[in-house]
């Protein structure tokens, strides 16, 4: 098997990637999660390209990679280093696409795998994910997976009460994992909150989860710093990234940035009292306190 992997690694980028248009797409994710050591796994808008960038640059400076977009964004085809763990950055199951009774409730298939879960308040979550429904979905074109698109042309209020990734989609998928999390080999909770109060000692939480310990206290500074909310700005607005996963669909409106606002309670600023109402009730009656997202 390695001598094949070696033969195959050493391939023509497009050969490969003839070569794999011709494996089924079962056994393409198959492959991909048997070799996965820790997904990174959160709903949409929680800022997960935050901590995958202070992941990735923590990793390369400390190893001594290169600071391609693969390593910085942990699009990682095998592990960039020996030391490392596999890491797989997903939205699992695809949420933002789905009402509470759609979503899959039973996460046996991670029960072999070590999870960092990242959440964020709900209330932010929502304003944040209608936003890039409404200004965004068209930079990703038609849901590969279901009969559905990312695009959304109605009002917050609205989308706040629709079935399909709404707000009480948020909640189920919330608690759906913390009725899984001891199912798994392991599981760490990192809330967007606490990113913001102190990335520094997130960063760390993260990387001892993995198991690179070693990263001094110097480079996850440096990772904090690459990763800050302005830096990141900076390089959207820069066009640094080839792939889109840090542009603008418009340069000209911030309300079609990735890096939107970036703002705890930020829904203060796009919601009325009824709505901050029916959600504030909705978590009190329906969300784990796992979370601490009560009011």
């Amino acid at each position: 098997m390695n001598s094949l992997r070696a033969l195959y690694d050493r391939l023509p980028d497009q050969t490969r990637r003839d070569l794999r248009s011709w494996v089924p797409d079962p056994i393409l994710r198959w492959y991909a999660h048997r070799k996965t050591q820790v997904y990174l796994i959160s709903y949409p808008k929680c800022g997960r390209t935050w901590l995958r960038l202070m992941i990735g640059q923590a990793i390369a400076a400390h190893f001594g990679l290169p600071q391609t977009e693969e390593t910085l964004f942990i699009r990682w085809k095998e592990k960039p280093h020996p030391q490392a763990p596999h890491i797989t950055v997903i939205h699992d199951d695809r949420p933002m696409l789905k009402t509470p009774g759609e979503l899959e409730t039973n996460k046996k298939r991670y029960q072999s795998k070590r999870v960092i879960f990242l959440t964020r308040d709900p209330r932010d979550v929502i304003v944040s994910s209608y936003f890039e429904m409404k200004n965004r979905g068209m930079l990703f074109g038609d849901n590969p997976y279901e009969q559905r698109k990312a695009v959304f042309d109605g009002s917050l209020p609205e989308f706040i009460h629709r079935r399909q990734g709404g707000f009480e989609t948020i909640l189920a998928y919330y608690n759906i994992w913390a009725q899984n999390r001891d199912r798994l080999a392991g599981f760490l909770l990192v809330r967007y909150e606490d990113m913001k109060t102190d990335p520094h000692q997130q960063l760390r939480r993260v990387v001892d989860f993995l198991g690179l310990t070693a990263i001094p206290d110097a480079t996850l500074a440096q990772a904090v710093e690459f990763a800050s909310f302005e830096n990141m700005r900076k390089m959207e607005t820069q066009g640094k990234f080839n792939s889109g996963i840090l542009n603008p669909a418009d340069q000209q409106n911030v309300e079609t940035y990735k890096t939107r606002k970036g703002l705890v309670k930020g829904y203060l600023d796009y919601l009325d009292e009824p709505e901050i109402a029916f959600m504030n009730s909705r978590i009190e009656t329906q969300l784990s306190p796992l979370f601490g997202y009560a009011v």
